[in-house]
């Protein structure tokens, strides 16, 4: 008789997977449990105690891989995880908020659906999703990038919201499935048996060498201190001297899908000097490195964003020169209004997935613009290297100001 139930509730979460995740409520105007039939009202008071308290946190969780790791390193090459959720008695889920950081790169997805990709572990963005009212599955590829074998790891720290307020967290651990490296066709649908799959690995709680603390975006302030000085790869040594003049980067970011609009709050200086913009508008101006510039960005719009940065390398003879941003874009999809406090928040920093080129192309900072064949930016070093540090930053928003001579004038 088990058999029979368990066999009918599988059957019942095949038919809603592609439903439930991306209802759509129409019309809607008011949170209640009338309003909100597709997702589980329940109030924001009872969020409190985790509203209040310290966020989303890795404390807790396990850095985590294959059981191919050994010494240390691991296989080059790309390899999946899955951590399939069952809920407690008596529970229905209602929403998940997930931060990840990997060793190299990856893309999350919860029950089939893309929800981000990220490029390193120096921090990690949140986000939040519908769950199915039974069971949910949370699945993320992971490239360990370079051409010899080297360290790889996976970080997750989440938190499911039932439809009565509660929560249960959910970390990184042995007790996730991973791929060899072969990965079969459909590995991230909930309806997938991962059951022949080796549990995963720990390599060490968090934090651990050789990743150390990493800043979770929507629950730690923006911060340098995860950011990279970076440049053109017209530097060949970490703050050496580079050919003065302007000089153009960008960074492209993708929201989740159906996040359409955003803003974010963003710290940065350069050296010597900058204009910063977003989506092709001008957001502002600094003029000495020893102070970062804080700015707020409202009415951003999505899916895609473009930071573009035109930064200038003064005097008249070959000096250092580099750009160091923090930004967090918070984010949301339309459709899930009836979910409290599920918005995503995206992390960027400067780092090697920044584009920089010698040149200052027309255009350059619209979102529009093709940089596919710019090189990637070179990193030399965090926000405390020398000859840069010390960095003080602006405790209250800075005035904006105006484009420098010669950068362009924004929307």
């Amino acid at each position: 008789m088990f058999k029979v139930i368990r066999i009918l509730v599988t059957l019942g979460l095949l038919f809603a997977t592609n439903s439930i995740v991306t209802a759509s409520p129409a019309g809607i105007t008011k949170r209640d449990a009338n309003t909100c039939p597709s997702y589980p009202y329940y109030p924001s008071r009872s969020l409190s105690s985790r509203q209040n308290g310290n966020g989303m946190s890795f404390t807790g969780s396990q850095w985590i891989w294959t059981n191919e790791v050994n010494g240390g390193n691991a296989p080059v090459g790309t390899r999946a995880f899955r951590k399939t959720l069952v809920p407690p008695q008596g529970k229905t889920p209602s929403s998940i908020k997930v931060a990840f950081a990997i060793d190299n790169g990856g893309t999350l997805f919860v029950n089939g659906q893309e929800l981000a990709t990220e490029g390193d572990w120096f921090s990690a963005g949140t986000y939040c999703v519908p769950l199915q009212p039974y069971q949910n599955v949370i699945a993320i590829n992971v490239t360990n990038a370079a051409t010899t074998p080297n360290p790889a790891g996976l970080l997750v720290t989440a938190e499911v919201t039932y439809t009565d307020g509660s929560t249960s967290r959910i970390i990184s651990d042995g007790s996730w499935r991973s791929s060899g490296a072969s990965i079969p066709n459909g590995w991230e649908q909930p309806s997938f048996d991962d059951s022949t799959w080796a549990l995963a690995v720990s390599e060490g709680a968090y934090p651990m060498a050789p990743w150390g603390n990493i800043p979770i975006a929507g629950s730690d302030a923006v911060s340098l201190a995860p950011a990279k000085w970076i440049w053109t790869n017209e530097v060949t040594t970490p703050g050496g001297a580079v050919p003065a003049g302007a000089r153009a980067l960008r960074r492209t970011v993708i929201l989740p899908p159906g996040h359409n609009s955003a803003s974010a709050e963003v710290l940065i200086t350069a050296d010597n000097e900058y204009s910063l913009y977003v989506n092709g508008r001008f957001v502002g101006t600094g003029t000495d490195f020893h102070t970062a510039q804080r700015f707020t960005i409202d009415n951003i719009e999505g899916p895609k964003v473009v930071i573009a940065v035109y930064a200038v390398n003064t005097l008249n003879v070959p000096n250092p020169a580099a750009l160091i941003a923090s930004m967090q874009i918070k984010s949301t999809n339309p459709s899930y209004e009836c979910l409290p406090d599920c918005s995503s928040e995206t992390y960027v920093i400067t780092d090697g997935q920044w584009k920089a080129t010698s040149g200052v192309p027309n255009g350059f900072e619209q979102p529009d613009f093709d940089d596919s064949t710019w090189p990637a930016a070179v990193t030399e070093g965090t926000v405390d290297s020398a000859p840069w540090a010390p960095v003080s930053t602006s405790a209250a928003a800075s005035a904006p100001g105006a484009p420098l001579s010669g950068a362009p004038a924004g929307n």
